[in-house]
Parts: C-alpha cells; sequence; structure tokens
C-alpha cells in the first residue's frame, strides 16, 4: 500500500448519549458496537462546535471554532486551508457525499473536494401550485393544509406539501429516498471508477431533523407518535416549542430519533462490511463521528430558563459529547481512551497516517474545547418577548480536560458559568471562569472567512426542511 485512503464517516446530530456502545440501555448501534471491537473508541470526544457549519469547517481546517469563527449556515472560507485540498495536493481523489444542504450547497465547503454529490431534493412535484415556501412565516402541518386549501390548486397544493416537506416526501429526508444508503452506494461507485488514493467526506442525515425512520426501523417510536411529531414539522423546532407545543411531545420524540440512529447504523454497518470484503478497510483510516448532537427539551446546565432543542444553541453533553471511532489502516486493535478528544485533531491525524504513523485525537493540552456564538442579540428568531431572551444568548464555551483522574467541563455563558462531571451530572458546581477566559484569550482571529454567501430560493427551501431559519 503506498498511500493509505481516508474515509470521514459523519453520522450528522447523533449524539454520544443515545450510542449504545457508549453505554445507552437501547441497541441503537449495534454495527458501531461490533466495530469499536477493532478500532479505537473515544469515549469523551467532543465537537468543536453545535451546528454543522461551524464543526465541520473546524474538523476539515483544525482551527478552534473561536479562531475562525464561521458560524452563519452561508459562510465561506478561503481557500487553502482544508486538509482536503493539502490531500488533492498530493495526489488524492477527493469527494464529499451529502444530503447536508449546509455543507453541500449553502456554504462553499464543497468546493474543496473534485468531486460533490448530493443533496438529491426535487423540486416540487407541482410548480405551478402553492409549495411550502412559499407561505410566510414557520408554517406548521396543519397551518399548511389550510393555506394550501385555499390556494387556486388545493389538491396540487397539498401534494407539494406532502411530497416536499411533510411526511414520508420524495425530498431530502425520504426515508426510501436520501437515506445513508443511497450516498454510501453513491460514494462506492465513485471509488470505483478511478485508480489510486482516495479521501472522502460522507455526511449521513438520517438522525438529523425532521426524524423520518423508515417503517422497518420504526421500535421505539412508532405510528402514533410519528404522526404527533409530524404536527410539529415545518421550519424550525425551536418555533414550535418555544411557542404553543408542549415540550413532552419533542422529549418523546427521542424514541424516534432512537430509530433514525438505529437506520443509519444499519446502512453504516453493511458499508463497512462490503468495505472488509473487498479488501479496502484495511487499507483506509476510517474516521467515524457526528458533527455535534442534539437537546430534546434538556434543561441547559448553565442556565436553568434555558431548554434545549435540536442543535440551536447550548454547549452541555447533549450537543458536544459526540461518538468517534478510529481505525488506522493495517490495524484491528481494540483499544479505549478516556482523555477527551476534539475533532480538531482530524488534519493531524490525516497527516500522521499519510506519514506511516498513528496520530491522536487527544490534543497536547489535553483539553477539548466546544464554542457556539449563536444565538446573536436582539435574538428576533425567538418566538418569546424581549425581555426573555437574555439566557439564550451567546457567547457558549466549554472546555473539557482530565484533571485528578476525573474528567471535567467547565462551561460558561456571559455570567453564567459551571463545572460538572459528565460521569455524575448531578455534581454541577460553579466553574473556573478564570481558566476558562484563560483557555479562550489564547485563541486569535485566523481571518479565513470570506463575505456570506448569497443563496437561492431553492436553497433556502432545503434549510428550512432542515429546520433552520436563514
Amino acid at each position: 500500500m503506498d498511500k493509505p485512503n481516508i474515509l470521514l464517516l459523519v453520522l450528522d446530530s447523533v449524539r454520544a448519549k443515545n450510542v449504545s456502545h457508549l453505554g445507552y440501555q437501547r441497541e441503537t448501534t449495534p454495527e458501531l458496537d461490533a466495530f469499536s471491537k477493532q478500532s479505537t473508541t473515544y469515549l469523551n470526544a467532543r465537537s468543536p462546535g453545535i451546528h454543522s457549519i461551524s464543526s465541520h469547517i473546524s474538523i476539515f481546517t483544525g482551527l478552534e471554532v473561536a479562531q475562525h469563527q464561521a458560524t452563519s449556515h452561508t459562510a465561506q472560507i478561503e481557500s487553502g486551508h482544508t486538509i482536503w485540498e493539502e490531500l488533492t495536493g498530493e495526489g488524492y481523489r477527493t469527494g464529499l457525499f451529502t444530503p447536508n444542504a449546509i455543507v453541500a450547497e449553502s456554504s462553499n465547503l464543497a468546493s474543496f473536494f473534485e468531486t460533490v454529490v448530493g443533496p438529491k431534493r426535487q423540486k416540487l412535484v407541482f410548480p405551478e401550485a402553492l409549495g411550502p415556501s412559499q407561505v410566510d412565516g414557520n408554517t406548521s402541518y396543519g397551518e399548511y393544509l389550510v393555506a394550501a386549501a385555499q390556494s387556486d390548486s388545493p389538491v396540487k397544493a397539498i401534494i407539494n406539501g406532502i411530497y416536499r416537506e411533510f411526511g414520508r416526501s420524495i425530498s431530502a429526508h425520504d426515508p426510501m429516498q436520501e437515506h445513508a444508503g443511497e450516498y454510501l452506494d453513491a460514494f462506492q461507485t465513485w471509488r470505483d471508477s478511478a485508480d489510486g488514493p482516495w479521501a472522502a467526506c460522507v455526511n449521513l442525515m438520517d438522525a438529523h431533523y425532521p426524524y423520518l425512520p423508515q417503517e422497518r426501523y420504526s421500535q421505539w417510536g412508532g405510528s402514533s407518535l410519528e404522526k404527533l411529531h409530524q404536527k410539529a414539522m415545518g421550519g424550525p423546532l425551536t418555533a414550535q416549542y418555544l411557542g404553543d407545543r408542549p415540550f413532552w411531545e419533542l422529549e418523546a420524540t427521542e424514541n424516534i430519533y432512537d430509530d433514525c440512529i438505529r437506520q443509519v447504523d444499519d446502512y453504516v454497518g453493511d458499508f463497512l462490511t462490503e468495505l472488509e470484503n473487498e479488501g479496502e478497510l484495511d487499507e483506509t483510516l476510517v474516521v467515524i463521528t457526528s458533527d455535534h448532537g442534539e437537546g430534546f427539551g434538556e434543561y441547559s446546565l448553565l442556565n436553568s430558563k434555558v431548554r434545549l432543542i435540536d442543535h440551536s444553541w447550548g454547549i452541555g453533553d447533549e450537543v458536544a459529547h459526540v461518538p468517534l471511532l478510529v481505525k488506522p489502516p493495517g490495524s484491528t486493535s481494540n483499544e479505549t481512551v478516556t482523555e477527551p478528544a476534539t475533532l480538531t485533531r482530524f488534519p493531524t491525524v490525516v497527516r500522521e497516517t499519510v506519514n506511516g504513523n498513528t496520530g491522536s485525537f487527544v490534543s497536547e493540552t489535553g483539553e477539548a474545547i466546544t464554542s457556539s456564538y449563536r444565538v446573536e442579540e436582539p435574538g428576533n428568531e425567538l418566538p418569546i418577548p424581549a425581555a426573555d431572551r437574555e439566557p439564550y444568548f451567546g457567547p457558549w464555551h466549554a472546555v473539557c480536560r482530565m484533571r485528578d483522574e476525573q474528567i471535567l467541563v467547565d462551561a460558561v455563558r456571559r455570567e453564567d458559568h459551571v463545572r460538572y462531571s459528565p460521569v455524575v451530572r448531578q455534581n454541577v458546581k460553579s466553574g473556573d471562569r478564570d481558566y476558562i477566559d484563560s483557555v479562550m484569550d489564547e485563541f486569535s482571529p485566523a481571518n479565513i472567512g470570506r463575505e456570506d454567501n448569497a443563496i437561492d430560493d431553492e436553497i433556502e427551501q432545503r434549510l428550512h426542511e432542515l429546520g433552520y431559519k436563514t
């Protein structure tokens, strides 16, 4: 083997808390559990950010979010800073495969790959009729049906809504159209299309909102809960659950989320088996992780007035603690790393691997840092009175480290600060604000950003379907 292949598998929105080989009581990830027997498992891996854009930029460049500060869905970064460009220069074919519109379309991250597949969302079935993007505001399922019924072509408008966003549609989150298998198959076709070393990022969104598992994976959710969840669909969940919808519904949605994790795990398992059967697995650095976690109504440890909704704000383990499995080429050793690990080490690990060495996701300082700069003032996207918005405002920072043989997290948000052990979450104390300030003060702006990208209506609709407000 002249040069090892590089494979980054991002299981978008999968949090460590719901992964069975990391202690979850449900068997959500039997395939990853089996893969962990021949790879290195990082028990305390942290995502650099809690949003796709900020985390992916950090993973691709090795920069902390506090350095690049690219946090908008339309963020642009200058060329010459990603590991993918570096690998292209060393003779690698590079590819990106994902239904994630933020990574593939609204930002410019896709431009650093030679081949890009996705998203595959289709336009409206009846372009001449009303569609979800033409209804103002964060439209719920019921509200859209009312608008459709009042339109010039009610039946066609309803079909557009059903097939584009609300339910088991032919859009990017159709469980039978754009699931993980579709993109893993596309990757395999690309891999087989030419000789030589390859490097790829495959981002899979089966576990991302709107949480639509295929029926065969509906084990913990079920049709009744899925119908209830469907009523909250249509734009950001934050607008629903900071509005009139009760939080118990969001809490119950975690059952459907578990089904979605089981789904992506199954597809990944089949894919890894195929790689192994074809002799490619042994020649590849495989990194399986997530870009962030997900919140289902948990209270923020930093401020009890705040409840976590998907990955819109906050910095707790629900959104920061992610799975991380690493299999170096030629290795089948079963190792467990307890020290805090950070995904910003990905470029370093890749370089070490290309040079014939084994890299680590544990930083030289032993710290794993997570940052988010949302929500920004004045927070008009929050459907609550202006006087109640302050607890949601960022920036949020958390530093995970080992101290006296114990994993500790210090977290701050403006005047809020806490310290806790992820293992014993009840042990919450006042945080060491001076320590976190000293850590964050080490980072100066990297100045790699460009003016944000202008996006068309179709891409904006894709973001809306992912639950984002642009």
